[in-house]
Parts: structure tokens; C-alpha cells; sequence
């Protein structure tokens, strides 16, 4: 009965994966084919195995591998995360099943009929368990793990959990005693959840300076909004006192027929008046205050920008998540356009109309960019933040964000049912 350890538990931890991977990461050719794809792959490795078996080959500790590439083909996501994600789901399952087998050892040491149907059963119920814990709570799990995306980091985490196979796999090659492997099983377990600990604490902490560097760039710009209102307040003022001696030297130099000063000093009055003139793009204080900021940032490096926006003073969503949305678009548009040595611009038009907002923004770029399946990754240090907090906002808004580009334009379209 070894074929129950050797054949049906590596299926159940195969179906596992299957059913996990599925739930976790979007297939590219739709459910039926890559069900149909999978089994037809499944049968193929296991046929293979079975054949290579028969020839004396050992090929149980290297299928289970044969699926990354094929998974890697088969399912959207980064490379390095989908290779890390299949790695895990092999290595945990494999070490619930050595663990369930050196336990009954020490109760059962040879491996009878008994110890087979032990085996078994025991397997049935810890999968199951284990699936239904993925099932329930894995998909958050991941999320949170896979929240950010680097390659580069992630082909390290790859690395980290490919030693901690290696180490399960050539420990089941060593002859130890049953009371050896359980500590070397939990350390592995506790190496896994360490890691995983790790990515999330990392992500998490670098998610928190980029909000705060974020949030502190909006109150900058609010800040800088008001003082400069100020400024424009306290010259409106000196104007509104000064007018009447505008109006004495307009009239004199009227008499006078003095009509060429007259004209270049009226010229004169009106370009002071428009320079301090508030830059007003909708009804929201906070969003305007955000708007001039990068509006300032624009004129300051040259790019040409077109900011329409049609909101009402007060909104259903935060203000906050407003600026979250608006000003990551903003800041990739102006990082982008900065790239180039002509030919800069931004435009941006929001509106919102029957309960959803609705914003488009279009920057000239180099036409360069990192992709991960449709969602541009930023090449900052810290980047792939951006456009990742806006797509968070659009999922808990029950909206979408799409993203284009061709080789000079680079288009952002965001909607958000509020």
C-alpha cells in the first residue's frame, strides 16, 4: 500500500495547489481552458513518472517542479512572485505530510497496512483542514504578502524559500530517527512563517512612509495654497487702496493725451492683478489647494497642463481618498513628464455625475515602461506604491482603473461608484 504515500497524497497535495492557485492569482485563457489544461498536464507528468518508475528512475521528488513553468505560462502575476507562491504551496503541504508520517512512526515504526490507512486518513482531514484555511483566509494572506512589486526583491524571497525545500527535501534523504525530523520540520515551518512575517513587516512599514511622505505632500501643498492666498489677499488689499490713485494718474494722464503711457500703465495695473490672481479649479477647497500645487510644480518645469475637474464642494468620499487618487495620477504624470527635454504636458479631466466620479489623465513619457500585466511598476526604489493605493481606493469603491500607453502617451482612466 506505499503507493498511497507515494501516488494519492502527492495528488491531493496536487489538487490543493490547483484549487488554491486558482483562488489567489487570474487565469490568462480563462477557467475552462486552463482546467482542461491543467488535468491534460497532470496526467502527462504523473504517466511520465509512473513510466520512468518502471524503468527504475525516481521521479517522485522532481514532478511536483515540472508545474512552475507551466504555472508561470498559465496564470497572470509577476514571475518571481508566482514561483515563490508554488514553492510555498509545495513545501507546506509536503511538510504536513512528513509530519503526519513521522508522528505515526513513532507510534507505528514499520510501515504496514496499518500505518498506510493511518496515513491516509490522517492526510484527508489535515488537507482539508489546510485547504479550508487557505480557502478562507489565504487570498488575504497573499495579498498583503504580494502587495509589493519588485522583481528584484521578490527573486531574493524566492531564493529564501527554495533553501528551505532544499533543506526538506535532502533531510527526507538522511536517515534520522522520527524524534530528529519533528524538530527540523518545525524549524522549517517557523523559517517559512519568519519569511513570510518579514515580506509582510517590510511592505508594510515601506507602504506607511510612502502614505506619510504622501500625506505630508498634500499638507505641504495645502499649506503652500494658503500661504500664497494670503499673499494674494494682502496685494488684492494694497490694490483695492491703491485704486484710487490708479484712477487720478489714469484720468491725468487721459487729459494729458498721453494715450501710449496710459495704455502700457493700465497694461501695467492689469498684469499685477492677474499674477495675483487664485488659481481656481473646483469647488473643493482641499482638492484645489492639491490641484495648485502641481499646478505650480508644472509652470516651474515647463510643462504644459490642462486641469478640468467638476466637483461639488463636499462628497460621499473622503477627501483624503480623493487626494489619494488625484494626486498619485498627478505625481507619476509629472514624474514622467520630467523624463523628457520637450514636449512636456499634463491633462486631467474629473467629473462627478450620478454618483460615481469619473477621472482621466494623459501625460507625455519616453515610452518606457514596467509592466506587470497591465499595472505599471514605478522604477523608484520604492515604487509600485502609486498606482497600487489608487487601484485600492477604485476596489473599495466598487470602481476599476485601466491604464494605456503607446510610445509618447501614457493614459490613466479611473472610476469610482461613490
Amino acid at each position: 500500500m506505499s503507493y498511497i504515500e507515494t501516488e494519492i497524497v502527492p495528488i491531493l497535495v496536487v489538487v490543493i495547489n490547483m484549487v488554491t492557485i486558482f483562488h489567489l492569482f487570474p487565469s490568462r485563457y480563462g477557467l475552462r481552458f486552463s482546467v482542461t489544461a491543467i488535468v491534460l498536464f497532470t496526467v502527462a507528468v504523473y504517466s511520465g513518472a509512473f513510466l520512468l518508475g518502471a524503468l527504475g528512475i525516481d521521479a517522485v521528488g522532481t514532478r511536483g517542479m515540472l508545474y512552475i513553468p507551466f504555472l508561470v505560462w498559465l496564470f497572470k502575476g509577476q514571475f518571481f512572485q508566482k514561483v515563490f507562491y508554488y514553492i510555498y504551496m509545495i513545501l507546506v503541504p509536503m511538510l504536513l505530510g512528513y509530519l503526519i508520517s513521522v508522528v505515526i512512526l513513532i507510534f507505528i515504526p514499520e510501515k504496514n497496512d496499518l500505518y498506510y490507512i493511518i496515513f491516509l486518513f490522517a492526510s484527508i482531514i489535515v488537507y482539508a483542514a489546510y485547504i479550508a484555511l487557505m480557502l478562507s483566509y489565504g487570498k488575504r494572506f497573499f495579498i498583503k504578502l504580494f502587495s509589493h512589486g519588485r522583481n528584484a526583491d521578490w527573486a531574493l524571497y524566492t531564493l529564501g524559500i527554495t533553501a528551505s525545500f532544499v533543506i526538506l527535501y535532502l533531510s527526507r534523504l538522511m536517515s534520522l530517527s522520527p524524534q530528529l525530523y519533528i524538530p527540523l520540520f518545525f524549524f522549517i515551518f517557523w523559517s517559512i512563517g519568519t519569511l513570510c512575517f518579514a515580506i509582510i513587516n517590510t511592505h508594510e512599514k515601506t507602504k506607511r512612509r510612502v502614505e506619510a511622505e504622501f500625506a505630508s505632500g498634500i499638507i505641504s501643498s495645502g499649506r503652500g495654497h494658503y500661504e500664497k492666498m494670503n499673499e494674494m489677499q494682502d496685494t488684492l488689499r494694497i490694490l483695492r487702496h491703491d485704486v484710487k490713485y490708479h484712477v487720478s494718474a489714469a484720468r491725468e494722464m487721459l487729459r494729458s493725451g498721453k494715450e501710449e503711457e496710459l495704455d502700457g500703465y493700465l497694461s501695467d495695473v492689469e498684469s499685477l492683478v492677474t499674477e495675483n490672481e487664485p488659481l481656481v479649479f473646483c469647488a473643493n477647497t482641499v482638492v484645489n489647494a492639491l490641484l495648485s500645487g502641481y499646478a505650480e510644480r508644472c509652470r516651474k518645469h515647463d510643462i504644459r497642463y490642462a486641469f478640468t475637474i467638476v466637483l461639488p464642494d463636499t462628497m460621499s468620499i473622503p477627501n483624503y481618498e480623493l487626494c489619494v487618487v488625484l494626486g498619485n495620477l498627478l505625481e507619476n504624470a509629472v514624474e514622467a513628464a520630467l523624463k523628457l527635454d520637450n514636449g512636456r504636458y499634463i491633462e486631467l479631466n474629473a467629473n462627478y455625475r450620478r454618483e460615481q466620479f469619473a477621472v482621466t489623465t494623459k501625460n507625455s513619457f519616453d515610452g518606457k515602461v514596467l509592466s506587470d500585466d497591465g499595472l505599471p511598476i514605478s522604477g523608484k526604489k520604492d515604487g509600485g506604491f502609486g498606482l497600487r493605493s489608487v487601484r485600492a481606493v477604485t476596489d473599495r469603491y466598487d470602481g476599476y482603473m485601466l491604464t494605456e500607453w503607446d510610445a509618447n502617451t501614457f493614459t490613466v482612466y479611473v472610476m469610482l461608484n461613490v
